[in-house]
């Protein structure tokens, strides 16, 4: 499996769910996936989510990547990265690699944050740090 680097914010999105629109369901896919409307259900792919400012998803996400300007009620858990924005709200657990949260950026459960051979760490960002995708 390829490990995400920088080139993955100039991936093509494959799907978009825009504001205003709702869907029910299970949500598996490949490649990057915007959402911005509302989701109910689980979101299962080893590529990356994003979770724009006025979406709502409430369901368990399992993804590469995720990054949060929305509204998430479910639990996350990423194979590389999760990064919470300023706008970003989180009801439920974490479990990351690495974890980037923005000043502003809201969570509302446990995290976890565990490296390999490195134990346990949390990382938290400010306005200053690079981020991962420029939304």
């Amino acid at each position: 499996m390829k490990k995400p680097d920088s080139s993955y914010n100039d991936r093509e999105i494959r799907a978009f769910l825009e504001e205003g629109c709702e869907f029910e369901g299970k949500l598996t896919f490949t490649g990057v996936v915007r959402l911005n409307g509302k989701f109910y259900g689980d979101i299962d792919s080893e590529d990356t989510l994003i979770v724009g400012e006025t979406a709502l998803v409430q369901g368990n996400v399992r993804v590469g990547v995720a990054i949060i300007g929305g509204k998430v009620q479910g639990d996350i858990v990423t194979k590389h990265c999760t990064e919470i924005l300023a706008s970003g709200y989180i009801e439920g657990s974490i479990n990351s690699p690495k974890m980037i949260t923005h000043e502003g950026g809201q969570i509302n459960g446990h995290i976890s944050v565990i490296r390999e051979q490195r134990g346990l760490a949390l990382v938290s960002a400010t306005e200053n740090t690079p981020t991962i995708a420029n939304l």
